[in-house]
């Protein structure tokens, strides 16, 4: 405690230690994708925790050290983790291949709407807004920076020499390992482990078959906003 004088964190604040579960039952899977705003319980959960993450860096900082976030945000231009101004839309991707399952008969229409991601991509304002409420940190530094999915560009600019098939393969796990869990969550209890991982299994390989459609299309570009605050 008051010993730290650097601390970094990168991509790690988004995810919050409750869930409102707000959007099950919606047409929307996460709350960057609702057209009226993100829900107020996700709003106030977000807003709680990040006061909780400050308040714990504080303790941690000697007075002058500073915490350096690197965090998923929605950006000034509506941009966020997925879907920017670059191929399609890894939200309308998750969702298209989610809905063929409903399609096929093997969810039923609560399943199809029972995917609710307990992640808040602030905005720039938002993070900014919770510094300004405390007296024992400044804001150093805010920007926001678009990183290009490293698969897309290194497959466009010829570098893989994968076929459509393969990169889709090679492609689709990096949004798999933060996602799987959630839509597991949105099948039925009452469903076995081994019945839901066999459903999983086809809802990613419904979106490795539209990836590889129009590889050049599909990647998964970061939206970040990189904060400096210093304790003072």
């Amino acid at each position: 405690s008051g010993s730290i004088d650097l601390g970094v964190s990168f991509t790690a604040m988004h995810w919050l230690s409750a869930s409102p579960s707000s959007l099950r039952g919606s047409d929307y899977m996460h709350v960057a994708r609702c057209p009226d705003g993100p829900p107020e319980a996700e709003k106030v959960q977000a807003a709680k925790d990040w006061d909780s993450i400050l308040e714990a860096r504080s303790k941690e900082l000697t007075k002058g050290g500073r915490f350096v976030c690197v965090n998923f945000c929605t950006s000034k231009e509506g941009y966020f983790l997925g879907q920017t101004d670059v191929g399609e839309s890894m939200w309308d991707s998750f969702q298209a291949s989610w809905d063929k399952l409903k399609e096929e008969g093997i969810i039923d229409e609560d399943e199809r709407l029972g995917v609710s991601f307990p992640n808040y991509y602030r905005t720039t304002e938002e993070f900014m807004a919770g510094i300004e409420n405390r007296s024992d940190l400044r804001l150093i530094s805010a920007e926001e920076k678009v990183v290009r999915c490293p698969y897309r560009e290194q497959f466009v600019e010829g570098k893989t020499d994968m076929t459509p098939q393969e990169y889709a393969k090679w492609m689709v796990p990096t949004t798999k390992t933060w996602s799987h869990s959630t839509f597991k969550a949105g099948l039925r209890d009452s469903r076995p482990d081994e019945e839901k991982e066999a459903i999983l299994d086809q809802f990613w390989s419904n979106y490795e078959d539209l990836v590889a459609q129009a590889p050049e299309k599909h990647g998964m570009d970061n939206v970040h906003s990189y904060l400096v605050i210093e304790k003072i």
